[in-house]
């Protein structure tokens, strides 16, 4: 990929579900390695941006406007096989409750297995050792005891993290994360968060991910995207953006969080 390329570019994007218009005029870019935080109430269209890039606006939402343009490709116009062939070894995604997307029948070798075989003709044993070298370099210390258990073996922060290891077993240039901590607790969140940065450190992988949680954001991001209403807001540098915001909502937003930690 060309340095000077970006990784993902929104141009001018329009989202709707039926005859409701969700997302106006959303315009940004991320290069290869940097962390994108995209923050605002509830309602306000932070999980809507991302899904689109994936593909998973469900069946009554579209792009009515716009290019979501990914390493130069819009996404708006690929084939569903196109689709299905990126996501995976170039874009991975982490739900809010990533148990939820496991099969609680199915060892999470098993899982793995088919994530991988759909996209790479490797041998299992390859992606096991891949899968326990990820493990490892996560710092979790029971890799082979965890491809062997079930998912509901497991607790939901625990889910949540092997749910980050299968998005990550293929490498993904790109990581869009929904909301990936907020059902934890606060010691779980912390985990979360320092294994995704730890995957910029091992992979160069871009990460955009979207939260309420502005002390998440002021921890991982390097730039920050405040929506508000299905509308960017503010965007820039983090340091911009938390420590000088320019509008008044992002000044209520940040300010609201301040007040809570004061009490």
């Amino acid at each position: 990929m060309e340095t000077n390329q970006n990784l993902l570019e929104y141009r001018k994007v329009d989202i709707q579900y039926g005859d409701r218009k969700i997302i106006q005029d959303f315009s940004l870019q991320m290069k290869q390695g940097e962390i994108l935080g995209i923050v605002g109430e509830s309602g306000s269209g932070k999980s809507t941006v991302i899904r689109a890039a994936m593909g998973l606006l469900g069946d009554s939402g579209k792009v009515s406007g716009g290019e979501i343009l990914y390493r130069g490709t819009d996404m708006t116009k690929v084939s569903g096989e196109q689709l299905r062939q990126l996501r995976g070894p170039e874009l991975g995604m982490i739900f809010q409750n990533a148990g939820a997307s496991l099969c609680p029948i199915r060892t999470i070798e098993e899982q793995l297995y088919e994530a991988v075989l759909q996209h790479e003709a490797v041998s299992k044993e390859e992606i096991r050792d891949r899968a326990l070298k990820l493990f490892e370099q996560l710092r979790f210390t029971n890799g082979k005891q965890i491809l062997k258990s079930y998912p509901f073996e497991f607790s939901g922060g625990m889910n949540q993290r092997v749910g980050i290891v299968l998005a990550m077993v293929l490498r993904p240039k790109l990581l869009l994360a929904d909301e990936p901590t907020s059902a934890l607790d606060v010691t779980v969140q912390a985990q979360v968060i320092k294994e995704m940065m730890k995957l910029r450190e091992l992979y160069g992988t871009g990460i955009a991910i979207v939260t309420h949680n502005i002390s998440v954001v002021n921890y991982m991001a390097d730039y920050v995207a405040v929506m508000h209403q299905g509308k960017l807001v503010e965007y820039g540098t983090k340091e911009e953006v938390l420590n000088h915001p320019q509008e008044a909502y992002t000044k209520k937003l940040i300010g609201s969080v301040l007040r809570l930690k004061r009490r």
